[in-house]
């Protein structure tokens, strides 16, 4: 049984930095364009629910049986990040985890890996998600570069709309770029060197031997997915290949920045927009590179994805600029602040995950009573039933019931006031959350609000998550939008990203 992509989904974060600014900031010779920021509460992890949740609309997430994180920022060296991106997303526990790290290609390789799996008979469905946020040196062309993102295939064996056909890889040992477990910044040392016989050399070898596996003729290439570290290097590898220029991707490094890992599975979300029955290229860089070839099996389905899901469409659409270059630096913590910490509990974490990670209330199968956190007796006061509750998951979506706003969340003052919010869910259950993402003079009672993960502190030294609610993030995208133009219409020139 040949494996295909079920379904996609994707995260872009709410704030985008314009290039002009970072180089007014510096006065540095402006570049134009925008890239994707991470806000100071997220991380790869946290992008990487997001983008799984998108993936998962509609679908029972008790239904897939494995969990693939690809990541070059993983907020642990040690430590499963996939297996706590599972319980977020209220997975089984029998379900197989894994972390791909270190590669800019971990995202292909983990879609490879996850195809092989399924056709080996190890599984019938997997989510793969890639998600970055790469932190770039300020004062270098990293900082215009690097954006932050995350999204998501789910791979399967039956009801797919695009089949895997085959890949190739290669795999060849570059010094640079690179970054060591003690740096905070990506280094490179021959730039030039690394573009010509890594990401040349290797994007060319895994694209033709794969044409030569296959026998697919690279001029009758639908779309031609390729990653790049700036928005001309796809239409370079392209025209080696023998690829229509019409027919390579945009990459979105105009508007997004390099997400890494993220980069090409974004690439071929916004490239099926306008879905046809075509041949599609994916190719991963990073020491050595992937080339998998993809086909479209299903437009209707591919269309009904799309309007269901946020993805690129949604997200994109829903951006800010950040208002000043010291609030990127305030969310990339570039000025090395302390962290502000709490005392916290690792058994603590464990033993309530349920209601912690998952969201998981109780049901009184007395008086239907639905209430959050997790008790042993019914809060009504009517009721009060004792060992009666059934632990039921709650909807991550509902409406402020009151709020305030407080000026001394965290021990800081710059990211303040934070509003702290009752929330009625819909279906029941009231919790009290944190908003973010928000201007904090726009919140009102009765306002609609989502459940989004967030990192909360490092108490304990280690990264607590936990939920907080935002404005959703949500409108309809018209026939018309779905061709807009880019956010900005200039390039720059590839000798300077």
């Amino acid at each position: 049984m040949k494996a295909g992509i079920k379904a996609y989904g994707a995260y872009i974060p709410k704030y985008v930095v314009g290039r002009a600014q970072i180089a007014k900031a510096w006065d540095f010779p402006s570049v134009p364009g925008t890239k994707a920021v991470a806000s100071y509460d997220e991380d790869s992890l946290t992008m990487a629910v997001e983008a799984g949740v998108d993936c998962l609309r509609g679908i029972d997430e008790k239904s897939v049986d494995g969990l693939l994180f690809a990541s070059t920022t993983s907020p642990y060296l040690e430590k499963s990040s996939s297996s706590l991106i599972a319980v977020a997303l209220d997975m089984r526990e029998d379900i197989i985890t894994m972390d791909f790290n270190n590669s800019l290609k971990a995202g292909t390789s983990a879609l490879i890996t996850a195809a092989d799996m399924i056709e080996a008979g190890k599984a019938k469905s997997i989510l793969v998600i890639a998600s970055d946020m790469r932190n770039p040196e300020p004062l270098t062309m990293y900082e215009y570069a690097f954006g932050d993102a995350a999204a998501a295939f789910l791979v399967s064996d039956e009801d797919c709309c695009i089949e895997i056909v085959d890949y190739t890889s290669r795999s060849e040992d570059l010094v640079g770029p690179w970054r060591r477990a003690k740096d905070d910044y990506i280094r490179q040392s021959a730039g030039k060197y690394d573009e010509l016989q890594g990401y040349g050399y290797n994007t060319v070898a895994a694209i033709k031997a794969l044409a030569e596996k296959t026998g697919v003729d690279m001029a009758k290439i639908g779309k031609a997915c390729i990653y790049g570290g700036d928005v001309r290097a796809p239409s370079k590898i392209g025209k080696q290949v023998g690829i229509p220029p019409k027919n390579v991707c945009d990459n979105l490094f105009m508007t997004l920045g390099d997400t890494g890992t993220t980069q090409v599975f974004m690439t071929l979300i916004a490239a099926l927009k306008r879905p046809k029955d075509e041949a599609i290229l994916l190719v991963g860089y990073g020491d050595g590179a992937d080339a998998i070839l993809l086909q479209v099996t299903d437009k209707q389905k591919l269309k009904e994805l799309k309007r269901s899901r946020r993805a690129y469409m949604i997200y994109s659409a829903m951006t800010e600029p950040v208002p000043e270059y010291t609030k990127y630096l305030f969310f990339r913590n570039s000025l090395k602040k302390d962290p502000f910490k709490r005392k916290t509990s690792t058994i603590t974490v464990h033993r309530d995950g349920n209601f912690l990670m998952r969201m998981h209330g109780v049901k009184c199968q007395v008086c239907g009573t639905v209430q959050y956190p997790i008790w042993k007796s019914c809060i009504e006061p009517n009721c009060q039933a004792t060992g009666q509750l059934e632990e039921v998951k709650l909807q991550k979506r509902g409406k402020i019931f009151t709020f305030t706003l407080d000026h001394l969340e965290y021990g800081d003052y710059y990211e303040t006031p934070i509003p702290r919010c009752v929330i009625d869910l819909e279906g029941g259950g009231r919790i009290l959350l944190n908003m973010t993402d928000c201007n904090p003079k726009e919140v009102t009672i009765g306002m609609d609000v989502e459940m989004t993960f967030r990192k909360i502190h490092e108490g304990g030294d280690f990264y607590n998550y936990y939920w907080k609610c935002r404005p959703i993030r949500e409108r309809a995208v018209s026939d018309e939008e779905e061709g807009a133009p880019k956010r900005v219409e200039a390039q720059a020139p590839a000798e300077e990203m």
